[in-house]
């Protein structure tokens, strides 16, 4: 049926990056390479973002159904990577959507400011893993979760990913004062700017 094809190694080899992502340990080999991560989505954020316009080290934190990385860089607009259950989902979804919400509450609450989203957003840089228990995407490609619970009959996606960040993320701040103080210059300046351009 397919007389002319060539396989596009780099995309295939993007695809396995994900997985050796995804499963912190895993060897892979591919065409003589060994991909390996051993610090699963903090690996990947260092992989696809200069990590020299970092403004503070990587954040990154994991339980049983979900894991998480973040930190803010020097460009503008936000950039995610989503996965459930291994999948990329490139559209993001319930749980990225989740996760957005959940970093902006949890950084009003610690710093016990209303700051405005955008102002939190801007120059992020995350990652999210999600663990979902009979996931629905919206499409057949699955690159976008619909799902709203976590299980059938079970937690919502928003309150398990907001529940996770507001207490582990919490915690991580209280114990890394160095980069919560870093985090909240990045907001103040956001919000510097975006008043100024208004």
């Amino acid at each position: 049926l397919f007389k002319h094809f060539k396989y596009r190694s780099e995309y295939v080899e993007n695809q396995l990056w994900n997985y050796a992502y995804l499963n912190a340990g895993l060897k892979l080999n591919y065409n003589g390479k060994t991909l390996v991560s051993k610090n699963g989505l903090r690996d990947l954020l260092e992989r696809k973002t200069d990590v020299e316009n970092l403004l503070y080290p990587i954040v990154h934190l994991q339980a049983e159904d979900i894991e998480i990385a973040i930190s803010h860089n020097t460009s503008y607009g936000e950039e995610y990577y989503s996965f459930v259950n291994g999948q990329n989902t490139t559209q993001g979804g319930t749980h990225l959507a989740a996760f957005r919400e959940a970093i902006v509450k949890t950084f009003r609450e610690f710093y016990k400011k209303e700051y405005d989203t955008r102002d939190v957003q801007t120059s992020i840089v995350g990652a999210i893993s999600l663990k979902v228990e009979e996931p629905v995407f919206e499409s057949q490609t699955k690159t976008r979760l619909g799902s709203q619970t976590m299980a059938p009959e079970g937690i919502t996606i928003r309150t398990f990913v907001a529940d996770f960040l507001k207490r582990e993320l919490s915690n991580f701040l209280h114990r890394n004062k160095d980069v919560a103080d870093a985090i909240q210059r990045k907001i103040l300046q956001s919000e510097r700017e975006r008043k100024e351009i208004a």
